[in-house]
C-alpha cells in the first residue's frame, strides 16, 4: 500500500457513518455524571459496553416506558422528566427501590435531544437515581424516547396479583399539585423539594416491609379508574369503587380526577385489619391523601362503580383489558 493509498483509506474510514455517528454520544456524555457509583472505581464510569452496578440483595425488578410521541414533540423537557418518574413509580409500586436508569433516544437534532436529556437529568438528580447508559441518535427522522429502570425489592414484593377478595382498596396520592399545562397530568413533583419526593418514593417499600399492604398498582396513564381495572384483572376479582369516597383537589372535577395521571399515586390492596395502621403511618405525610375508596370482591374481574346507592360495571363482564389476568386464568 502506497502512502497515497493509505491516506485515501484513512480518509474513507474517518468519514464512515458508523464512526462519525459515535460523535453524537458527546451530548449525553456531557450531561450526566461520569461516575455514578464511585465506590466501584473506573470500571463503573459511563461509556463502557455495559453499566457496572453494585451488588444487590433482594428480588430484581425491571421496568421500561416509551413516551407519547406527541409529548416528546411538544414538551421534550417534561417528556424526559416523565420518562424517569413513571419508571421509578413502577418500581415503587412493586415494593422496590430504583437502582439505575438507561434510555434510548432518537431525535431530529441536538436542540430536541438536549431538552429530553435535561428533563431526564433533572428527574434523576431529584430522586438520586443515576442514568448509567443508553442509546443516542441525533439524525433520526422522528423524535422518540424510551427509558428503563432496574430496581430491587428488599422485602415483600407487591404484586398486583396478590390482592384478595375482602381487601380494602386505598388511594395513596399527593394532592398538593396542579394540572400540568393542558395535559391530564397531576403534577405534584416538578416544583416540590427533592428530599420530600424521595421520602414519598420510599414509602411503598416501608409499607410492604411492615406488612400493611398486600398488593399495589401505580396509577398510570389509564388514570385511577383504568389502573383499578388493570388491578382487578390481574387479581382475578372484582373491585368496587365508592365514588363518594373520592375527593378531587379543589377546582378539579371527579371525572378529571378519575382519569388524570398523578405524579405520585398508588392503589393499595390492604387487609382490613391493617387499614388503621396504614392510615396512622400515612398521617406523618400531611401532603399525602390516604383514603379507603372501595374493596376487592369475589366475582368476575373488573371495576364496579358505586354512587348514591346505584352501582354499575365499568366495562362488560369478562372482557379482558390488557390480557394479563390472574394466574388461574392463564
Amino acid at each position: 500500500m502506497t502512502p497515497d493509498e493509505l491516506e485515501a483509506l484513512r480518509l474513507r474510514l474517518s468519514r464512515h457513518p458508523g464512526l462519525c455517528g459515535k460523535e453524537e454520544i458527546q451530548l449525553p456524555a456531557g450531561m450526566f455524571p461520569a461516575l455514578p457509583f464511585p465506590a466501584l472505581g473506573p470500571a463503573a464510569a459511563l461509556g463502557d459496553d455495559a453499566a457496572l452496578l453494585p451488588g444487590l440483595s433482594g428480588a430484581l425488578l425491571l421496568a421500561s416506558e416509551g413516551m407519547d410521541p406527541a409529548l416528546v414533540a411538544e414538551d421534550p423537557w417534561f417528556a424526559g422528566w416523565c420518562g424517569v418518574l413513571v419508571n421509578l413509580s413502577d418500581i415503587a409500586a412493586m415494593g422496590g427501590r430504583p437502582v439505575a436508569l438507561v434510555n434510548s433516544l432518537w431525535a431530529r437534532g441536538e436542540p430536541q435531544a438536549r431538552q429530553l436529556l435535561a428533563g431526564m437529568r433533572q428527574a434523576a438528580d431529584t430522586f438520586a437515581v443515576p442514568v448509567v447508559g443508553g442509546h443516542t441518535n441525533l439524525h433520526s427522522p422522528y423524535d422518540a424516547l424510551a427509558v428503563a429502570v432496574l430496581g430491587v425489592a428488599p422485602g415483600p414484593v407487591l404484586s398486583a396479583r396478590a390482592a384478595r377478595p375482602g381487601d380494602r382498596c386505598h388511594l395513596l396520592v399527593n394532592t398538593r399539585g396542579r394540572l400540568y399545562r393542558h395535559y391530564p397530568f397531576w403534577d405534584a413533583a416538578t416544583q416540590a423539594e427533592p428530599a420530600l419526593l424521595r421520602r414519598h418514593l420510599a414509602l411503598p417499600v416501608q409499607l410492604a416491609a411492615a406488612g400493611l399492604v398486600r398488593a399495589a398498582k401505580d396509577i398510570s396513564m389509564g388514570g385511577l379508574v383504568g389502573t383499578a381495572e388493570m388491578f382487578a384483572e390481574a387479581a382475578g376479582c372484582g373491585l368496587e369503587l365508592q365514588l363518594e369516597a373520592l375527593e378531587p383537589p379543589a377546582g378539579l372535577s371527579l371525572e378529571a380526577w378519575l382519569t388524570c395521571f398523578p405524579s405520585f399515586g398508588f392503589l393499595l390492596a390492604v387487609p382490613p385489619e391493617r387499614a388503621e395502621e396504614l392510615r396512622r403511618r400515612s398521617a406523618s405525610h400531611p401532603e399525602l391523601l390516604c383514603a379507603d375508596i372501595g374493596g376487592f370482591q369475589a366475582g368476575d374481574p373488573g371495576v364496579v362503580l358505586r354512587a348514591a346507592g346505584a352501582r354499575c360495571p365499568l366495562r362488560p363482564p369478562r372482557q379482558p383489558l390488557t390480557g394479563f389476568g390472574a394466574l388461574a386464568d392463564l
